[in-house]
């Protein structure tokens, strides 16, 4: 396979064109990566540390014990793991068989699963103890084979085996037919001969990832192992870590995100620390436990990282306002903040050791990124935060913010081998550099289809120039480097008079006002500006003059975006607005209300 995709030459060699990129299986991908380290440390989980040749003898054990079970190429397997060497073995050996791996969360409420096995019913589901009641409940009247390991299998210690299963008894997801232990079925058929182990087939599905998108409903994402082989090499020109480095496995790899960070850091040959130890409130205590060369974490488990080493300052400031509503002057509080940082000791915080810390996931605020760069430059790390953004869609990374290289406040370029055309919504005409429009991604970790869903995917791709791109439904711009800034999300954009408008930008606005603790925007159906701006409003300041704060909001969002983002309704909540499970406010619930409230012909509002 031959790479014709746009390369930013500020950024990286022209010669990138040139590049052949992989063309097998990720199994045999990290196979030839790994064949000049077999004696390195591939894994390390507790006190036990696995060298990559026994970590490839371990996955040729797996594939043949499940082949014995029953596995064959094309089949539907569901992984339900957290990050042991267990779930690595099961991976790669799955892949191995030419299996479809299905990736579901152990921990998913019964609601979601049902949700993920209406979508697809795998053949078999392979999972850690804690999720097995919940799996029990939600494949009820479905033939599905079942197996079953503690997440505590490789470590030493009996006393946390004892307790681990203790606690399983007690939540009903201890497993006792021997039928259903992983364990079992290594025994039984690890050393199996009569195994085939089919061929590579070129475009063929290996995994399943589930995403919400902006739907909220669950989509079955088919991707492609060598989609991420090559997302890994496409890294390779970004790439700060040496064989031998240290690298935190703390995201699960039912996520793209931590799916895409063990597989790159495996195929880079690093020593991998698995952590059970994942939430975000261990972050820290890991991160300097390991002193790892490279870390993948989310934003939120940065603003623990922060919050914990300003709880060393000696005023004892509390929490940092991330989100600055009650900050007046940004500079001015980062000044303190830096002032305040220089009161901790060195001595113990030192991050010398941090090649690479990456945010994604989700969007990282620019203010995270400014303290968290304070930070690390006090103690000594060699480069600033990382961010990026990705996409399930995409095998994970589209763009990619490398350190101090790129711009602060932007994703980065497109990484190597992924191209970008920024479109307008509507007409999906390209746009001149430096307007804000939809993005539209290609690259070879493009995804093959939405499983099952027809209609999903023929609305998920765009031809533009002849070429087949997926809309990202992120509206962004691109800066004179190349380097694109995210915006908001499509779904919450809407035409305001002949502007599109975007209610992420107006919230930033109204974040500034002390008054506000948190505000949504929504959009209210107009007949003659076709939509105008709604803002939602939770005060902080219950006995403000509302009548005047809306003229202050107004007049700055007209300063810093146009008239067109006025708000021309305003809504004032007794409670916290409505937020997603995962901690996001979420607008869905207010721009369902408005738009029955709302309803009306041939008449235009008043404000309320």
């Amino acid at each position: 396979m031959t790479n014709n995709y746009d390369v930013n030459e500020r950024f990286y060699p022209r010669e990138i064109k040139m590049d052949t990129l992989p063309n097998e299986s990720e199994v045999d991908f990290l196979l030839k990566r790994n064949k000049n380290y077999m004696n390195n440390v591939a894994l390390t989980f507790d006190k036990k540390k696995i060298t990559y040749e026994e970590m490839h003898t371990r996955i040729d054990e797996y594939a043949r014990a499940l082949y014995k079970r029953g596995v064959r190429e094309g089949d539907l397997i569901a992984i339900g793991v957290v990050n042991t060497p267990e779930a690595i073995y099961l991976s790669y050996a799955l892949q191995k068989l030419g299996a479809i791996t299905v990736s579901l969360n152990p921990i998913e409420s019964r609601k979601n699963l049902i949700q993920d096995l209406n979508v697809l019913t795998p053949k078999m589901y392979i999972g850690i103890n804690e999720g097995y009641n919940n799996f029990r409940y939600a494949s009820r009247g479905r033939n599905i084979d079942t197996i079953i390991f503690p997440a505590v299998q490789s470590i030493d210690s009996k006393l946390v085996k004892m307790l681990y299963s203790m606690k399983n008894i007690l939540t009903g997801n201890q497993v006792y037919s021997m039928d259903k232990k992983l364990s079992k079925m290594l025994k039984d058929g690890k050393d199996f001969e009569d195994v085939i182990f089919p061929e590579y087939k070129e475009g063929a599905t290996s995994e399943i990832m589930f995403t919400g998108g902006s739907s909220g409903t669950h989509k079955g994402v088919e991707l492609t192992g060598n989609g991420f082989n090559s997302v890994v090499q496409s890294l390779d020109y970004l790439n700060p870590l040496s064989p031998g480095d240290t690298f935190m496995g703390n995201i699960p790899e039912f996520f793209a995100f931590g799916k895409l960070a063990l597989h790159y850091a495996l195929c880079n040959n690093t020593n991998v620390h698995l952590t059970l130890n994942a939430m975000p409130k261990d972050f820290t205590k890991e991160l300097y436990r390991i002193e790892a060369n490279g870390v993948f974490a989310g934003p939120i488990q940065w603003e623990y990282f922060i919050n914990d080493i300003f709880a060393r300052a000696k005023s004892g400031i509390g929490k940092i306002d991330f989100s600055l509503i009650n900050i007046e002057d940004e500079k001015a509080y980062l000044e303190f903040l830096k002032r305040e940082l220089e009161t901790i000791p060195k001595e113990d915080l030192w991050l010398d050791w941090l090649k690479m810390g990456v945010s994604g996931g989700e969007q990282l605020r620019t203010f995270t990124e400014k303290v968290c760069n304070l930070i690390f430059e006090y103690f000594g790390a060699p480069d600033e935060l990382w961010n990026g953004l990705g996409m399930t869609e995409m095998s994970a990374p589209v763009a990619v913010k490398k350190g101090k290289e790129n711009s602060i406040g932007t994703v980065g370029p497109m990484i190597p081998y992924n191209e970008a055309r920024i479109v307008d919504p509507i007409t999906h005409e390209v746009l001149p550099k430096g307007s804000i429009g939809l993005l539209c991604v290609r690259g070879p970790g493009m995804m093959n289809r939405y499983y099952n869903n027809e209609e999903e995917t023929q609305s998920s791709f765009i031809e533009i120039e002849g070429k087949k791109y997926l809309n990202s439904k992120d509206i962004v711009r691109e800066n004179e480097l190349g380097e694109l800034e995210y915006i908001d999300r499509l779904k919450r954009s809407f035409v305001c008079g002949i502007e599109n408008v975007y209610p992420q930008r107006i919230e930033n606005v109204v974040s500034k006002f002390p008054e506000v603790e948190e505000s949504i925007v929504t959009r209210i159906r107009d007949n003659e500006m076709q939509n105008v701006p709604k803002l939602h409003i939770f005060l902080r300041d219950k006995d403000c003059d509302v009548k005047k704060l809306e003229e202050r909001i107004n007049k700055e969002i007209i300063k810093e975006l146009s008239t067109n983002y006025a708000a021309r309704y305003f809504e004032y909540h007794e409670e916290r607005l409505p937020r997603t499970a995962g901690g996001k406010l979420d607008p869905k619930p207010l721009q369902e209300s408005d738009n029955t409230k709302y309803l009306h012909r041939g008449k235009v509002l008043k404000r309320n």
